[in-house]
């Protein structure tokens, strides 16, 4: 069996299809959710790029059948909107010619973001908070990036869509991860919530959406 150093190294090395195969012949596992085997020394090392590739291939999501470029306007909006360099090559890899499943959570397609800046007005009210609607959870709760700090959570539908007249960031409850992290933790640890009430009893949340944000 390979050391723990010797595998650490492999991954710094390694094409992120080959991570899953190789963590589970070599290295020493933790069993997380169902039947996946991982290293805490593998996703502390592991880019967001790298994680967001392993996320895929584990998802079976035909990825592969939908790439899409970013296309100039919409790139030209995340340096505009003073979204990170980080970020912006994010949404550029993964950019598909769909909103693409993950589990049970989906991926905004990158391309649809000036027809939301135009026409979605939920989309508009958002990003005027900072915040960066990139999809959603298993109930339709939005998935938004904080701009600020390329930080990700859920957003209460219920309030963020009847609540007009309120601050989105009420409502928004950060799971302090990027979006790379996020995909991976939804399908790699255990419970990991996948919509904004698991994310408020999560994170241990002063708004669970259970009463009103007046209240909160």
């Amino acid at each position: 069996m390979k050391s723990k150093e010797t595998v650490l190294d492999f991954y710094l090395n390694s094409d992120s299809q080959h991570l899953l195969k190789e963590a589970r012949r070599n290295a020493g596992p933790l069993r997380l959710a169902g039947a996946r085997w991982l290293t805490e020394g593998m996703r502390t090392i592991m880019t967001d790029k790298q994680k967001m590739q392993t996320v895929l291939e584990e998802a079976d999501s035909n990825w592969r059948k939908h790439p899409e470029p970013l296309r100039p306007e919409n790139a030209e909006l995340l340096r505009q909107w003073g979204v990170s360099a980080e970020v912006q090559q994010f949404l550029a890899e993964f950019s598909f010619d769909t909103d693409l499943a993950i589990g049970e959570v989906h991926l905004d397609q990158a391309n649809s973001l000036k027809k939301r800046l135009d026409w979605e007005d939920d989309f508009q009210r958002a990003l005027q908070a900072g915040l960066l609607l990139v999809g959603a959870g298993s109930t339709g709760d939005p998935l938004a990036l904080d701009i600020e700090d390329s930080q990700v959570g859920y957003l209460f539908h219920d309030y963020f869509w009847e609540e007009e007249a309120e601050d989105p960031r009420k409502f928004f409850i950060k799971l302090n991860c990027s979006l790379g992290q996020f995909f991976w933790n939804t399908q790699f640890v255990e419970d990991y919530p996948i919509d904004a009430y698991g994310a408020a009893e999560y994170t241990g949340a002063g708004f669970t959406g259970d009463r009103s944000p007046d209240e909160a």
